[in-house]
């Protein structure tokens, strides 16, 4: 059984920041994380400094999920890693995530 190669943690003004490798391997935790912690806020800001890795799926789901509470939602990613913004201009999905 792999382990989980990130962690999500909030910080005192309510960010939520991700770090290390966001896969496949990991959307149950992160999907679970989502919909518990996430669910009921109005406003979601969502750090992303310490990504060194996501894969389009972990891209999809964050984006299937920010489309699913766009009403009535302030979503915000914030600190972009360099290695997070690359995957998402070669992807094409960084318009659909920000």
């Amino acid at each position: 059984m792999e382990t989980r190669q990130f962690t999500v943690s909030q910080d005192a003004e309510g960010t939520f920041r991700f770090k290390g490798k966001v896969t496949i391997h990991n959307l149950g935790y992160l999907k679970e994380f989502l919909d518990a912690s996430l669910a009921d806020l109005k406003n979601i800001c969502l750090s992303m400094e310490e990504v060194v890795y996501a894969d389009t799926a972990s891209i999809q789901l964050l984006i299937a999920f920010r489309k699913a509470r766009s009403s009535g939602v302030n979503w915000k990613i914030t600190n972009i890693s360099p290695e997070l913004e690359k995957i998402l201009e070669l992807s094409d999905l960084k318009k659909e995530l920000i």
